[in-house]
């Protein structure tokens, strides 16, 4: 999931300057005809990839729910899985994406991969919170047909939602609409931020999280539709365990993730210097890379650390399967927590134990499934890595424990909680 926050070190005035500097200038033509123009004199030239008309490749086999579904993660090709499985079950579905992202440390540019029901869309700003879209597509999309759900899988106060829902009340008023928030910290955002959760939980048919404390702070909010608990999905059909015998002498520890504090590598480095069993493959890019290679070499760790770089989600198929055990240390800071951590199923289902902080939604996700530490503690992490070397059977119990757990986290389940939660939103809207 994405790193803390930055609205919350914005002063009012720095708010402000951003949402005049990134306002696109744009005349648009409402309901009633009136010709009205967004944004300030100056501002960012926007610029459209061309893109096919969605939906013109095999429609639904039963056309049924009509849903604008607006992600900028669905880059990821991956992570489209979900909106396949939606439209294979008949609801006709539009997906709009980022035409371009960063994720894991690494930009990625949208490929189509035969998803044709994708429209990828330009945005302006990197956070994923500080964006927006180009606003012509959504302008074209919202008014071109009759959609019976919005899905907005933005958070609730970010700059994008306050886009499409202005969008939305020019060209299509009357659709219910749902949005989709992680943050497990309740806190209490500066104007205009809290003013756009305000209203959109407010608005809102529904609301879906990823973890459950993100969902009581939406109810304490405001939030007055439906709210589901809904896990970010996996494909199970592509991480598979092979078959392998329990590790040693040696234990082969990874990481997958960004290479940022709050992701807590510098942690795992100073956890396996204090045993010299364990040596530790490091799988990521990140603004922290340089410094976590130089304290790696302090440590004296050179020959038992291989930093590896970005790697494309597509091949994470074939990292999990080389390692012992999959490290997820990650800390806990004023501002952030863990907010779900895909990176945990995917290494269950590829048959790894997982040794992970317990810290915001880790618990969740992991249960005693696998192994929980206090983060931040380097020490108590590396008992826990040792242990899977020292007590016969521990390591094949949890890998087994954790290929059981993965079942309630593949795209197929989620893809049947999503519509469930699409029909309710629309029968109460």
């Amino acid at each position: 999931m994405p790193g803390p926050y930055e609205a919350d070190r914005l002063s009012n005035w720095q708010l402000k300057e951003i949402l005049v500097r990134t306002a696109p200038i744009v005349t648009l033509r409402d309901e009633s005809g009136w010709n009205r123009t967004f944004g300030p004199a100056r501002g960012p030239r926007w610029y459209a990839p061309p893109v096919a008309t969605p939906g013109t490749g095999p429609a639904p086999a039963h056309a049924g729910l009509r849903v604008l579904r607006i992600s900028h993660s669905a880059v990821v090709t991956a992570w489209r899985q979900r909106e396949r499985l939606l439209r294979a079950g008949g609801v006709d579905l539009t997906l709009v994406a980022a035409a371009r992202w960063e994720e894991g440390g690494a930009m990625v540019d949208f490929s189509p991969e035969g998803d044709d029901f994708t429209v990828p869309v330009w945005t302006f700003g990197r956070h994923p919170n500080l964006f927006l879209f180009d606003p012509r597509p959504l302008w074209r999309l919202l008014g071109n047909r009759h959609w019976d759900l919005i899905d907005l899988h933005e958070e609730p106060f970010g700059v994008a939602v306050a886009e499409v829902l202005v969008l939305r009340a020019l060209r299509a008023r009357r659709t219910p609409f749902l949005v989709c928030s992680a943050q497990n910290l309740d806190k209490r955002y500066p104007p205009p931020f809290r003013w756009v959760e305000r209203w959109s939980l407010r608005s809102a048919a529904g609301a879906y999280t990823c973890n459950a404390e993100a969902g009581r702070i939406l109810r304490r909010k405001g939030l007055v539709g439906e709210l589901d608990l809904l896990p970010l999905g996996v494909d199970t059909d592509r991480f598979r365990p092979t078959e392998r015998p329990p590790p040693g002498p040696r234990l082969r520890v990874g990481f997958v993730g960004r290479l940022i504090r709050l992701k807590g590598v510098d942690v795992l480095l100073r956890a396996v210097a204090l045993d010299d069993r364990l040596d530790l493959e490091v799988y990521g890019g990140g603004p922290d890379d340089a410094a976590l290679r130089t304290l790696a070499d302090g440590l004296g760790l050179t020959d038992r650390v291989t930093f590896h770089g970005h790697v494309d989600e597509s091949a994470l198929v074939e990292v999990f399967p080389t390692l012992d055990v999959l490290a997820v240390p990650s800390v806990t800071t004023d501002g952030w927590v863990e907010q779900f951590g895909r990176v945990v199923v995917e290494g269950q289902a590829s048959g790894v134990p997982v040794v992970a902080s317990d810290s915001g939604a880790l618990p969740d996700v992991v249960g005693e499934t696998g192994l929980l530490v206090v983060p931040g503690a380097p020490a108590l992490l590396a008992s826990a890595l040792a242990r899977l070397l020292d007590e016969p059977g521990l390591w094949a119990k949890l890998r087994e424990a954790g290929l059981h757990n993965v079942d309630r986290f593949s795209w197929a389940s989620v893809a049947v909680q999503q519509r469930s939660l699409y029909e309710r939103a629309v029968a109460g809207g």
